[in-house]
């Protein structure tokens, strides 16, 4: 087959490649792991996304009637397991890269996302609903870091980008799933996305127990949390996905609530309705990230990248000004952009990492993308409150939709020169 593993500072391939190898390899050889288990993963991966877009469907009636809330605190239900997430990924990333075996971690944090789901059926309180969607998300966030370390570490650097399509693909596709699934479960009972999804984590453990097994047995990484910190200080050109990393997610945030409360208070649409839509974004997205994560591999990242974010930018911005007869076609249109820009860079963090810290780096990456969905709502429930003083509602929303579509315009800008370089230097490595 004639490919080997070098350090991926010295891969001449990593935003360009032209290998023809299909075989997915483990990135350190033993004996004991010749299959790469990525059904597996991907199973798991997808069992851990249904509940996030789940409550998406069904925010209004979990928040602001359930409790009678505000706009701004029903907002904030979605940002805060993302403070979560937040401050727990570097911990998380830590631990997996620290020991031998990453499979031990993604047991305890799937086991103990169900046991937090379960238990936000039953509270009555806002504010401990809130404390519990902190905790939630800091387990689901270290789930998923670890799982991308799994898959990353059994692919070649020249095999990255279609190895982690399908990881990309699977992860879009099991919250593609969630959003018609929690709206059709909001017809009967919102509560039952909480029920459900305790019951998809736990099998998502089961799962990890039987079916994922560590690429190999690796040296201790005795890295702590200010080595974390410094990561990407010294590769800092992590900070190109990590910053698409945050404007994506902030764009995803805006629209898991903005725009599900805009098809709500604008277009009067139901539940299902509005989980409808959602999937019309996200099927496109999670099945076209594989093929665009092959194509990476052969033409480079950085043009797919920028071009799928200008697009997806123009579209986004437009939201608020078509007719609700458009709307699906502007929803398939932003699912096949979004898989154009998410999939290479995906790979690009693996391309960048060091092997010894990829969990931590791809902590890092989930810990940016965290970010952004933080301030997704929150920027969208603050433009809200503040122009809906003095204009009116459909007006205040279509302001939100073009600051967010702004945002992916610009970062596509700003770093395009930054990723030219970066090409140019790999290739002449």
């Amino acid at each position: 087959m004639g490919n080997t593993t070098a350090p991926v500072d010295n891969q001449p391939g990593i935003l360009h490649s032209t290998a023809n190898s299909d075989e997915l390899q483990p990135c350190v050889a033993s004996p004991a792991t010749t299959r790469t288990p990525v059904f597996h993963i991907a199973i798991v991966l997808f069992l851990s996304m249904l509940p996030v877009t789940m409550m998406v469907p069904v925010l209004k009636e979990l928040i602001a009637t359930r409790f009678n809330a505000s706009t701004m605190m029903t907002h904030s239900f979605m940002a805060v397991n993302m403070i979560g997430a937040v401050l727990f990924a570097p911990i998380g990333g830590m631990m997996a890269d620290r020991f031998q075996r990453r499979k031990p971690i993604l047991v305890a944090a799937l086991a103990i996302d169900a046991a937090l789901l379960y238990s936000m059926m039953h509270i009555t309180s806002l504010s401990l609903l809130m404390t519990v969607r902190f905790f939630e998300g800091a387990a689901h966030i270290t789930a998923i870091s670890t799982l991308m370390a799994i898959a990353s570490d059994y692919a070649v650097a020249t095999r990255r980008g279609r190895m982690m399509g399908i990881i990309g693909g699977t992860l879009i596709f099991g919250t593609a799933c969630g959003s018609p699934l929690g709206g059709r479960l909001g017809q009967y009972d919102p509560l039952l996305v909480f029920h459900l999804g305790a019951v998809l984590a736990l099998l998502g453990a089961a799962l990890a127990v039987f079916g994922i097994r560590d690429a190999s047995r690796r040296e201790n990484t005795r890295s702590s949390l200010n080595d974390i910190f410094k990561l990407a200080t010294k590769h800092r050109d992590l900070l190109v996905p990590y910053a698409y990393a945050f404007i994506d997610r902030f764009c995803v945030g805006v629209i898991v609530t903005t725009f599900i409360l805009f098809l709500g208070d604008v277009h009067n649409i139901s539940p299902a309705q509005r989980g409808g839509l959602l999937a019309l974004f996200l099927f496109p997205f999670a099945f076209l990230c594989y093929p665009v994560g092959r194509l990476t591999d052969r033409i480079g990242r950085v043009w797919p990248m920028c071009l799928g974010s200008l697009g997806f930018g123009i579209v986004y911005a437009s939201y608020g000004m078509i007719p609700l007869s458009w709307m699906p076609a502007a929803m398939l249109a932003s699912g096949v952009l979004s898989a154009i820009m998410f999939a290479p860079n995906l790979a690009m963090c693996g391309d960048l990492a060091p092997e010894e810290h990829r969990a931590v780096a791809y902590a890092g990456f989930n810990m940016a993308g965290s970010l952004g969905f933080i301030c997704g709502p929150l920027i969208g429930g603050i433009t809200l409150s503040v122009l809906m003083r003095n204009f009116d509602t459909n007006t205040a929303y279509k302001a939100a939709f073009v600051i967010a579509g702004g945002t992916e315009v610009l970062c596509a800008l700003a770093t395009l020169p930054w990723l030219i370089r970066l090409q140019r230097r790999t290739a002449t490595q």
